[in-house]
């Protein structure tokens, strides 16, 4: 196992290949989302599996509002993260099995914890 760290929006060339990228409540914390997701499928093998967790707290803190994805309105519909997720992978990938619902506990102090709920969804790369 090699271990690295770096932007996820900014990678190296050198990070392609993968068969499974896993990106565990990262999208939320992300400057650009959309960017993000819009330029995954390069670190894929036709085939590869993403696998996104995200509980879709946005929070200006890491994202300007302007580059959340959904919490907002088309055409008088609510637009939610899972619409946006969609959207955005549909062009390289398949969602080839529902989301799954995923509690999980965040130690604030040792007297305070959120209970969070994260959505996974899982993304096949359509082989170009």
């Amino acid at each position: 196992v090699h271990f690295t760290q770096g932007d996820a929006i900014n990678l190296k060339e050198i990070y392609t290949g993968y068969d499974l990228i896993f990106a565990g409540n990262l999208i939320e914390r992300l400057y650009d989302p959309a960017s993000f997701l819009s330029q995954i499928h390069h670190r894929l093998t036709p085939g590869g599996i993403l696998v996104l967790t995200s509980s879709y707290t946005w929070d200006e803190e890491y994202t300007e509002k302007k580059n959340w994805l959904g919490g907002y309105k088309v055409n008088g519909e609510n637009r939610s993260s899972y619409d946006a997720l969609q959207d955005i992978l549909k062009t390289h990938f398949h969602e080839f099995s529902p989301p799954v619902e995923i509690p999980y506990v965040v130690r604030e102090t040792s007297r305070k914890h959120q209970h969070n709920i994260a959505q996974m969804t899982f993304w096949k790369r359509k082989h170009p």
